[in-house]
This record gives structure tokens, C-alpha cells and sequence, in this order.
């Protein structure tokens, strides 16, 4: 047991001599010493067990009636290894003597003992035992530092004046991926390449050593981001701490990123928005003054152009909200089987003879709910990349397979959550992609095409698609040898159902009834109007929601439709048709939108009362949609 030193001595005096005792006692109390005393070994032991610390200072008698004194020392030494044993003898021998110096025995005293020899020898013995003391509890330090500094987690490097490294711990060890004795052979500017010596000068001035972030190769061979403090902490020596930053830095990194994206998002479905509604004035009012031309007349094909233009126009602003994720998708119960197999014709003419396409698919698919336009784009998008990374062709694969994964997933570009998936691969053996590019790959605008050769928006908008969907993207990329991309769509219960072409509209004349027009644009609402008064219907015009409920409630007769934008100010075009409905529960519903954040209506507004057209549409698109849902909904009363 180690304990500091008390203030005054702990001393134990055992003799079996009452005299003798209550003498030793009262010269050690008079010089301010606190002695117990006991008659006994047996009470010697008692009393040494129950002092708050052991007896610093023993004095036993060698004949003791209970047990020999060199046992009672072998005993009480037990209890302490520091306590000095001062023996006390009537009847000196050689013999004695020599065994008191075996059993470490301080001093040897022969009774009757003068007080100033007895004070001597217990003030020599106090001495020792408070230098031993001193010395077993800064070897207590000494050990209680180093098992601090074995197993710290931090790396840490204990250098001298000329920054040789001479002691370090096995986290440093671990970060640089040397051996101690490779460590304590080294430098402080060897391991730490870019740390530098002091200015001359600067420690005597009292100026912080340099500190600050470094690199440092690790074991793996991967460059770790390590912060390192250094502390002056004794004369000529100075210990360095490494915190490995790498994995933080990786997250702010992510975090920056993501904030980065989703402010490029949200512009990007601001601008959709208002542009889509230019698109639709450019492409409606194109469609109205051809039907007023002849079609000999040459200025039909400048139109004819301009449509094709703001065709090209909507693409760009489609993957731009495939990108934000502020598409409304209309999503089903599908097999992404069928999905690849519709467009597999179509992907065979766009990627040219000299690239090998192999499908394969899962025999027995599980289904998901997606959006089948959607996928068809994303695997367009893939596949065209695929292509263009194979200059003089190649094989190129399709695949999709169920995977059901029983721990999380992690990828450079987030993380696969455990559950059942259907994937969908493309696979090229093209080129490949380079390590510093794929952090990048799915930004809108980035592309490693030359000057026109691309917009920069078709991973991004596969990246959109995929986490609108409740899905994930893998890429695994090796420079020379290709890339495959893996989409995992989460499994779906239901079944799927069969895909119907909902593109093709009924044509219709039209036929007497009363339309409900919400759009807060001013040249779309006017536009929309005279594009549904020319076939004949009845519209009643409103620039906002509020003033659409008011007008539906003046109105005493028949609201057959209510055409609605999706945005709007005050009230959205949900909460109109939900208003407008607890009063009209018989009328139809068309929404019309560039784009939504609205949860309900991107996961699908498609139901028997409602439909979505999506800007920009054409005057067709338009007045075809109107008469087919008139039409539904006359043939549904």
C-alpha cells in the first residue's frame, strides 16, 4: 500500500515489556511523535491494520510471548514494503543481527536504549522512509503517465531540441504506419513533412510552436488529415498530439455539398417554374397561329422551329426538376422488367451498332413503385454515358436483380439502408471515371464532355429521379477498365399492374360545359382561356385560390372541371380542389403544374376524378386532356 507522507509520523511500537514500552512511548510522544503500542504481535497487527496508513516507523521487540519478532516484520512488511523496521533486542547476537539486515531491517538497537540513540535511529528511519516514499509514488506518476500516454487516443510524439523523435505511442504508431523503433529513429520534419522547425528565437520569446493541420500517409496508403499540437513540457523536450481530422473533415465536406445542392436545387425550381410558364405561352400561341395558316404557307416551318426550340427548352427545365427533385411523378406498381424491355428497342437505335447491348434480367422480379417515364429517362441517360465512354464501342450491360441486404450499405455517395431492393445495373467497359471526379459526378451543369457536348444535367437528374423515388445510386468506376452504375428501388408489396400509355388523349370537339380556370400568370390564364373558349366551353377565370372559392360560390350552375394551377399564391391548387369539392363533390379535377414540393402531389395526383398536365403543353395537349376527363366523368354519372 503507497500513500504521502502524514503529518506526524505513523509509528508502531511492540513490546512485551510494560515498562519498557510505556518508556519508548512517552520519549517519542515528547519529541511529537503519535506511537501506538501493543504488547503483543498479534495486537501489533490489529493496531498496524487499523491506522489510516501503515505504520511509517516499527520498533519490535525480537522476543515476543506470541509469535517471533523477524515474523511480525516479514508480516507487517506485507502491509507496506516502505516501512522501516527499527529491531529492539536485550540479548545481541551475531546471529540477530545478520538475519535484522536480511529481513531489510533498518536499524538494530540493543536494549537499554538511550534516548538520543532511539530519537537518532527513528529520525534516520523517518528520513528513508519519506525519500522512499517520494520515490515510489513519482515511479506512481511515472507509471500513471505512461499508461496515459500507451493508451491515449490521440497520437502523440515526444521530441527533443534537435526534433529527433525519441519516445511515441501506439495511436502514432497506427496514423503513420510505423514501427516504434522506426519512430524513435526519425525525425519530427521526417514524419510530419510540412511541419517545419521553430523560427530561431521562438521558444525563448514564449511564441506558440507552429501547430496547425498536416497530412500524413498512413498505414493504409491513404492520406489522413491530422491536426497537430505541440506543448513545450519539460527542458529540452517537447510532446506532439495528432488528431486524426480526416473523417470529420469527409462530413463537413458532405454537409457543404449537400447545403450546396440543395440551394442550386431550389434555384433551379424557382426558374422552372416561371420558365415553363413562357414555354407554355411560346408553344400554345405557336400551335394557334399555325391552325390559322395555310399549310403551304412558308411561315409554318419558322413556327414550326420555334416549337421545336421550346420543345428543347422544356427538356433542359425537366432535368433541371428531375435534379431539384420537385418533379410530380405519377408512380405505380411496376416491373422494372417490362420498363427495360419497352425501351430496349429505342436504347438498341441510339447507341449505334458498334456498341454490343446484353440485357439481363431477373427471371422472377420483385416489384416497386416508380414512375415508368421516369425510369425510362434515367436508363436513357445511363445508357447515352455509357456510349459516349466507349468511343470504339464495346459491350454494354443491363441487369436487374433482387438483393435483399441484411446491414447497411455505405457508397461514396450516401448510404443503402438495410431491406429488400431491385437493382438495376448498366455496366460499359468504356474508359472509366477518375477517382477525383466522382464526388462531382451527380452536380447539375458538371460535365467532362469538351465545349457543347453536354449539358451537365443527365446525372444529376438520374440522381434526382432515383431519391425522389426513395432510391440510391452506386457508381464503382476503375480508370481503363469501365463503369457500372447500380440503382436500388426498394421493394414494393403490391403487385404491379400493367403499364398503359396515359399520353394518348381522346380527341374531342367539345361539348357544352362550365370550366373553372385557376392560374395566376396572367398570359397562361389568358392563353389557357381562349384556347378553351374556342372549343366551345364556358370558362370562368380566376388569378388565385381565394378568389376561385368565391367564384365557384356565386356560381349557380354546373361546374363540370376545374382546371387548376398547382402553385399558387395564398392557397394551392390541392387546397382549392379540396375546398371546392366539399361543396361540388361531383367535379373533376385537372392540375396543371411546371413544378411542385407539395408531398401529395408528387407521389401522384392520378386518380378517377383527377389528372395532371404538366408544363409546358401544347394547345392539343391541352383541349385533348379537358375533353377526355368531360368525357370520363359523363360516362362515370
Amino acid at each position: 500500500m503507497r500513500f504521502a507522507s502524514p503529518e506526524p509520523l505513523p509509528i508502531l511500537v511492540v513490546d512485551d515489556d510494560r515498562q519498557m514500552l510505556r518508556t519508548i512511548a512517552d520519549i517519542l510522544r515528547l519529541s511529537g511523535y503519535s506511537p501506538e503500542a501493543a504488547m503483543t504481535a498479534g495486537q501489533g497487527l490489529e493496531l498496524a491494520a487499523r491506522m489510516p496508513v501503515p505504520p511509517a516507523i516499527a520498533l519490535v521487540d525480537l522476543r515476543l510471548p506470541d509469535m517471533d519478532g523477524f515474523e511480525l516484520v516479514t508480516r507487517l512488511h506485507s502491509l507496506s514494503d516502505l516501512t522501516q523496521v527499527v529491531i529492539l533486542t536485550g540479548n545481541a547476537s551475531i546471529e540477530s543481527a545478520v538475519r535484522a539486515l536480511r529481513e531489510q531491517s533498518y536499524d538494530y538497537l540493543i536494549k537499554p536504549v538511550q534516548p538520543e540513540r532511539l530519537l537518532d535511529s527513528v529520525g534516520r528511519a523517518g528520513d528513508r522512509w519519506q525519500r522512499r516514499n517520494a520515490e515510489v509514488a513519482m515511479r506512481d506518476s511515472e507509471e500513471r503517465l505512461r499508461r496515459i500516454f500507451e493508451h491515449v487516443g490521440d497520437a502523440l510524439l515526444i521530441t527533443d531540441d534537435a526534433r529527433r523523435i525519441i519516445d511515441a505511442n501506439a495511436a502514432a504508431c497506427e496514423l503513420t504506419g510505423l514501427r516504434i523503433d522506426q519512430l524513435r529513429s526519425a525525425t519530427l520534419s521526417e514524419v510530419l513533412p510540412d511541419a517545419g522547425e521553430p523560427a530561431p528565437g521562438e521558444r525563448a520569446l514564449g511564441v506558440a510552436p507552429r501547430q496547425g493541420e498536416r497530412r500524413v500517409r498512413g498505414r493504409d496508403g491513404q492520406v489522413r488529415i491530422v491536426d497537430v499540437r505541440e506543448t513545450e513540457f519539460a527542458p529540452g523536450l517537447s510532446v506532439h498530439s495528432m488528431r486524426d481530422l480526416t473523417s470529420q473533415r469527409q462530413l463537413e465536406e458532405e454537409l457543404h455539398h449537400s447545403q450546396k445542392m440543395d440551394a442550386v436545387g431550389r434555384l433551379a425550381g424557382g426558374v422552372a417554374h416561371d420558365f415553363n410558364n413562357l414555354l407554355t405561352a411560346i408553344t400554345c400561341y405557336s400551335d394557334v397561329l399555325l391552325s390559322t395558316f395555310e399549310e403551304s404557307d412558308e411561315r409554318c416551318e419558322d413556327l414550326r422551329e420555334i416549337q421545336k426550340a421550346a420543345r428543347r427548352a422544356a427538356g433542359l427545365t425537366g432535368q433541371l426538376l428531375a435534379f431539384s427533385r420537385k418533379q410530380i411523378l405519377q408512380p405505380r406498381v411496376l416491373d422494372v422488367n417490362a420498363v427495360v424491355t419497352d425501351i430496349e428497342k429505342m436504347l438498341r437505335r441510339v447507341i449505334g451498332e458498334d456498341v454490343r447491348l446484353a440485357t439481363e434480367l431477373d427471371p422472377a422480379p420483385w416489384t416497386v413503385r416508380a414512375d415508368p417515364g421516369q425510369i425510362g429517362q434515367v436508363l436513357l441517360n445511363l445508357v447515352v454515358n455509357a456510349r459516349d465512354a466507349m468511343p470504339n464501342g464495346g459491350p454494354l450491360r443491363i441487369r436487374t436483380q433482387n438483393v435483399r441486404l441484411t446491414a447497411p450499405h455505405p457508397h461514396a455517395h450516401g448510404v443503402v439502408d438495410a431491406g429488400e431492393y431491385v437493382t438495376l445495373e448498366v455496366s460499359d467497359a468504356g474508359t472509366g471515371i477518375e477517382a477525383s471526379v466522382l464526388p462531382h459526378l451527380f452536380e447539375p451543369f458538371f460535365t467532362t464532355k469538351g465545349p457543347g457536348k453536354g449539358t451537365g444535367l443527365g446525372l444529376s437528374t438520374v440522381y434526382g429521379v432515383l431519391r425522389q423515388s426513395d432510391g440510391h445510386i452506386e457508381v464503382k468506376s476503375t480508370l481503363g477498365q469501365g463503369t457500372t452504375f447500380v440503382l436500388y428501388f426498394p421493394r414494393e408489396s403490391e403487385e404491379s399492374a400493367p403499364v398503359v400509355d396515359e399520353t394518348a388523349a381522346a380527341s374531342s370537339n367539345g361539348r357544352s360545359a362550365t370550366i373553372l380556370l385557376v392560374e395566376d400568370d396572367a398570359s397562361v390564364r389568358e392563353l389557357v382561356r381562349m384556347m378553351l373558349t374556342k372549343k366551345g366551353y364556358d370558362v370562368l377565370c380566376a388569378s388565385d385560390g381565394e378568389q376561385a372559392i368565391t367564384m365557384a360560390g356565386e356560381h349557380r350552375g354546373k361546374i363540370d372541371l376545374l382546371v387548376t394551377d398547382v402553385v399558387l399564391p395564398g392557397l394551392n391548387g390541392r387546397e382549392v380542389a379540396e375546398r371546392l369539392r366539399a361543396a361540388r363533390p361531383d367535379v373533376t379535377v385537372l392540375y396543371m403544374s411546371g413544378y411542385t414540393d407539395d408531398a401529395i402531389l408528387r407521389r401522384g395526383v392520378m386518380t378517377q376524378r383527377s389528372s395532371l398536365i404538366q408544363k409546358p403543353f401544347s394547345a392539343g395537349d391541352l383541349t385533348n386532356r379537358v375533353s377526355e376527363l368531360l368525357a370520363q366523368s359523363s360516362s362515370a354519372r
